[in-house]
């Protein structure tokens, strides 16, 4: 009987560890009244033609309005090697809304980039854009296994739409869609890949298409608090540099 009673003790305080979705899943969200910290270090080259190394560090602060209500912005800071400069990259905020959480979890998000910095003409290092974004995200936790996608669609008004029209347009659209896969050992350990295709509408008969296929460990020592993702992806887009990132990710909800 004691046994019983100390086995169901166990199984209340450990349940809802196992039960929450790790922080560094890509549908974790803060909980009401949670602060989310996202910080993400990134290096970015190409793996053809002349070397462009791009030194990134991001930060993202969100805040859980409710348990299905998330609001928050963001700002970066780069490097870049090739012309030795340094600026603040654009900020942003973004919401994101969980319309489902059955069995499945379903979000739709929006985002607003503003053209806030100098860009590289005016000796910065930010794209002269503003950008405005919708997107939708789902997955399921099938035990061992989490399953999800993401898919969005961005419009970009500004310099860096120009230049990839090859100044035919000061507006672009820019669609990607993701899928990922993780295998996780109690949230704590996961181990995970993403592939995603994009397309850049430039307006007319004229589009660039391209894929991006991405790796991932997670590591998480309080797994709905605190964790870090190692990431390393591939890109290839038409008319572009194939160009590859490693990063590190780090989340941190209090």
């Amino acid at each position: 009987m004691k046994k019983l009673l100390l086995f169901a003790f166990m199984l209340g305080f450990v349940s809802p560890c196992v039960l929450a979705k790790a922080v560094t899943n890509p549908l974790f969200m803060p909980s009401e009244g949670q602060i989310l910290s996202d910080t993400v270090a990134t290096f970015q080259d190409t793996t053809d033609g002349d070397s462009n190394k791009i030194y990134t560090l991001r930060e993202a602060l969100s805040f859980g309005i409710t348990d299905r209500l998330q609001l928050g912005g963001y700002i970066g800071y780069s490097k870049l090697d090739n012309t030795d400069t340094k600026d603040f990259t654009n900020p942003g905020v973004f919401a994101i809304l969980r319309i489902w959480n059955i069995g499945l979890d379903i979000d739709l998000g929006g985002r607003i980039e503003f053209d806030a910095f100098d860009d590289f003409t005016e000796g910065g290092v930010a794209d002269g854009t503003d950008k405005y974004g919708f997107f939708a995200r789902a997955g399921a936790d099938l035990g061992i296994f989490y399953l999800g996608a993401i898919g969005g669609l961005d419009y970009w008004d500004g310099l860096n739409a120009r230049l990839m029209s090859k100044h035919n347009d000061s507006e672009i659209y820019n669609g990607n869609l993701k899928a990922f896969a993780i295998f996780d050992v109690m949230d704590i350990i996961g181990f995970g890949g993403e592939a995603g295709y994009k397309v850049y509408d430039l307006g007319g008969d004229s589009y660039y298409k391209g894929y991006f296929l991405t790796a991932r460990l997670d590591i998480n020592p309080l797994p709905s608090r605190l964790g870090v993702t190692a990431f390393a992806t591939f890109e290839d887009v038409e008319h572009q540099d194939e160009n590859y990132t490693l990063g590190l990710n780090l989340k941190l909800a209090i």
